[in-house]
Order: C-alpha cells, then sequence, then structure tokens
C-alpha cells in the first residue's frame, strides 16, 4: 500500500497554493457555476492564508484516499447487497451493528496489523467510512420504482442492462449522497486517528487542547471544516446536474 499512498502523498504536498485554489475554483465553477466558484474559493483561501497548509494537504491526502477506496467498496459491497431482501437485510444489519462501534475502536486492529502509521489510519478511515457508501447505493437501488424496472424487463433489458443503465442512473443522487457522507465519516476519523501520532491538523488540534491554545484550536478546526464544506458544496451541486 505504501506504493500507492507515498507517491500520492509527495503529490498533495508539491501542490502549490494558486494552482490548487485554481483548480477547486475552475471545478465549483464548472460544476455549480460562479456563485459556487466563490464559495470554494473562499474556504481554499482561508485555509492557505494559515501556516498550516502543508497539514491542511496531508489531511486531504488521506480523506481523498479513504473516500476513493471506501466509495469503490462500498458500491461494490451495496450493488451486490441490493440485489435480495436477504442480503440487503444482512447487510444493513452488519452496517447498524459496525455503526454501534466507538470510532477509536477501528483503530485498534489497524494498529495491530500495521504498527502506528499513514497505512493504519488509512485502513481505520476505509472500514469506518465505507458504512455510509454501503448504505445509501443499497437505499438507492432498492428504492428504484417498479414501475420502471417491470417496463425496462419488458422492453428487453438484460440484468446487466437494467442494473448500469436503469438502476444505477436513477440511484445516483443517493449515491452522491452516500459518496458526502463518506467523506464526512472520513474526516471525522482522520482527527480521531491524529491520536496516534498522524503528522495533520489533528495532530495540531491535539497541541492546541494540550496548551490550551482556543484561538490556533478555533483556526485549525475551521480548516477541517472549510474542507468538509468544500467537498460537500462540489458533491451537492454534482447531484443537481444530474436531477
Amino acid at each position: 500500500m505504501d506504493l500507492v499512498l507515498i507517491p500520492m502523498k509527495n503529490a498533495f504536498l508539491r501542490m502549490p497554493v494558486v494552482a490548487t485554489f485554481i483548480l477547486f475554483m475552475g471545478a465549483g465553477y464548472i460544476i455549480g457555476g460562479i456563485r459556487s466558484a466563490i464559495v470554494v474559493g473562499s474556504f481554499t483561501l482561508f485555509i492557505a492564508l494559515t501556516e498550516w497548509w502543508d497539514r491542511a494537504l496531508i489531511t486531504m491526502y488521506m480523506a481523498t484516499f479513504g473516500v476513493i477506496v471506501s466509495g469503490i467498496l462500498g458500491i461494490i459491497i451495496g450493488t451486490l447487497s441490493a440485489q435480495s431482501k436477504t442480503s440487503t437485510k444482512i447487510t444493513l444489519a452488519v452496517c447498524d451493528t459496525l455503526q454501534t462501534f466507538p470510532s477509536f475502536i477501528y483503530l485498534l486492529p489497524a494498529i495491530m496489523l500495521f504498527q502506528i502509521s499513514d497505512v493504519s489510519a488509512i485502513f481505520a478511515i476505509v472500514i469506518y467510512s465505507s458504512i455510509p457508501m454501503v448504505r445509501y447505493t443499497v437505499f438507492g437501488l432498492r428504492n428504484v420504482p417498479q414501475q420502471i424496472i417491470e417496463a425496462s424487463i419488458t422492453s428487453g433489458c438484460t440484468d446487466r442492462q437494467l442494473l448500469w443503465k436503469v438502476k444505477m442512473p436513477l440511484a445516483f443522487p443517493e449515491i452522491i449522497l452516500g459518496a458526502n457522507q463518506t467523506l464526512m465519516f472520513s474526516l471525522f476519523m482522520v482527527m480521531i486517528a491524529g491520536f496516534i501520532g498522524t503528522v495533520d491538523l489533528s495532530q495540531e488540534i491535539f497541541r492546541a487542547l494540550s496548551f490550551s491554545d482556543g484561538g490556533k484550536g478555533l483556526i485549525i478546526g475551521l480548516c477541517v471544516a472549510f474542507i468538509g464544506l468544500t467537498a460537500d458544496r462540489l458533491l451537492v451541486e454534482l447531484s443537481l446536474i444530474h436531477i
């Protein structure tokens, strides 16, 4: 996994501030227009003007990798689970059970398997963040109107065509909502992973709390919040385009 994580981390750390700012504003403009570009650009500019830009990039790298892997796993598991009522009930029961565990619990098996490293944090992030992706994928696919499914079958759709050309497009808004929740879960777990010594914004928040530095803690907390709000804005606008 280090063969993927280390180059990705280095790529994020080499991202110039101006280029990153333009990238996010451009994405906001393409997806949601000028208003979205201004909002996303404002969040990014706030983070860039602080002294924790590099730590913010590490946070984004960990959350991004976690979302990508969790999204792939969640969609695959959710798609397979949505094929029957029995598998749906079992999968949702497992998701409910996993969500009852305290978030810190996910770090324990990760540390035992991979010691204290970014890999441990990523492992915990993926396991914890896959839950909403699975849940919303199942929800979206299971709630496709039955009359549309019947009309598609009557028109001669195969099972594969029914899934990819009918169910998936109709379930897209729910899947995007799942990706949104997956991102929030990832950011939350990145903050929890600071307990094991990850070098990102969470470590700075813990230091601020240790020294009772409320101002520093507030600024770093806003940086984390703005990372989440930036991605949230882009995902929401993306789902609205599809609708």
